[in-house]
C-alpha cells in the first residue's frame, strides 16, 4: 500500500539537547510499527511529533519533515485540529473525561461539527463495536466512564480516537497500566484493526512488538539503529546493537 507516513530526515532538540538525531523512514498504510528500545531513547519523543503533541514542550525545536499521507506535518500552515482528527492517539494510562461513556465518545464528532442525535448514536455505537466494549456498556452509556474497570477505560479511550475516523493511530506503552487479561483484549484489537488503520505503536515489552506488528524501529540514544520487518528483524537483525537489546544484553 502507498505510505501513511514518511518521516525524513526528522532531529528533536529540548532546550539543545538532542531528543532525535535525523530519523527516517516509512510505514505503509494499514501496517503497524512497533517502536522499541531503552528509556530515554525517544521513542515518546517520536510519537508526540507525529500528531504535534511535541508543539506543548517548552524550548522544544526540530529538523526535518513528517508527512502524513503527502501533508507536512511539521508546517506552521498545518491545522492542528485537523492533524489530531488524522491522526488519533491512545496514552499509557487510560484518560477517560470526566463525561458519561457517551459523552466520551461523542466528544470528538461533536467538536468536528456532528450533534445530531441519531448521527452521534451511530458513531458511538461503531466506534464502541471497533473497540470491543460495545456489548459490556450498551446499557449504561450515561453512566461516568470512571465506573469503568481500567481495561474497559482504555478501550473507551480507544473507541474515543476512532469516533473521529482517523488514519492513523498512535499508541504509547497502551498496555503497560493494564492487568495481563485486559493487555491481551488491547493486543487482539490492534491485531484487529490492522489494515484500516495505520498504527505506531510504542512498547517496552518486546514480546508484544513481535506478536502485534508487522514493522519494527529499534531506537538508541535519539538515533534509528535498525527499521525493518518485524519477524526480519528478531529472527536475524543486520545490526550488532539491535541483537544486544533483543537478547537483553543492551538495556
Amino acid at each position: 500500500m502507498p505510505p501513511a507516513i514518511v518521516v525524513d530526515r526528522l532531529s528533536v532538540w529540548y532546550d539543545g539537547v538532542a531528543a532525535l538525531r535525523r530519523i527516517s523512514l516509512t510505514v505503509p498504510g494499514g501496517a503497524v510499527l512497533a517502536v522499541i528500545g531503552p528509556s530515554g531513547c525517544g521513542k515518546s519523543t517520536f510519537l508526540r511529533v507525529l500528531n504535534r503533541l511535541i508543539d506543548r514542550v517548552p524550548g522544544v525545536r526540530w529538523e526535518g519533515q513528517v508527512y502524513i499521507g503527502e501533508d507536512p506535518v511539521l508546517s506552521e500552515r498545518t491545522d492542528l485540529t485537523r492533524l489530531r482528527q488524522r491522526v488519533g492517539m491512545v496514552f499509557q494510562r487510560p484518560n477517560p473525561f470526566p463525561f458519561s461513556i457517551f459523552d466520551n465518545v461523542a466528544y470528538g464528532p461533536r467538536l468536528h461539527g456532528v450533534h445530531d442525535p441519531k448521527a452521534l448514536r451511530q458513531v458511538v455505537e461503531a466506534s464502541l463495536k471497533k473497540a470491543a466494549l460495545w456489548d459490556e456498556v450498551r446499557g449504561k452509556l450515561r453512566r461516568p466512564a470512571a465506573t469503568l474497570s481500567g481495561g474497559q477505560q482504555q478501550r473507551l479511550c480507544l473507541a474515543r480516537a476512532l469516533a473521529v475516523d482517523p488514519e492513523v493511530l498512535l499508541m504509547d506503552e497502551p498496555t503497560s497500566a493494564l492487568d495481563p487479561v485486559a493487555a491481551a483484549r488491547i493486543e487482539e484489537l490492534v491485531v484487529e484493526l490492522k489494515g484500516r488503520y495505520t498504527m505506531v505503536v510504542v512498547t517496552h515489552n518486546l514480546q508484544q512488538a513481535a506478536r502485534i506488528s508487522d514493522f519494527t524501529a529499534f531506537l538508541q540514544k535519539g538515533e534509528l539503529v535498525e527499521v525493518g520487518e518485524t519477524r526480519s528483524m528478531f529472527t536475524a537483525p543486520r545490526d550488532r546493537r539491535t541483537e544486544e537489546y533483543l537478547t537483553g544484553r543492551l538495556e
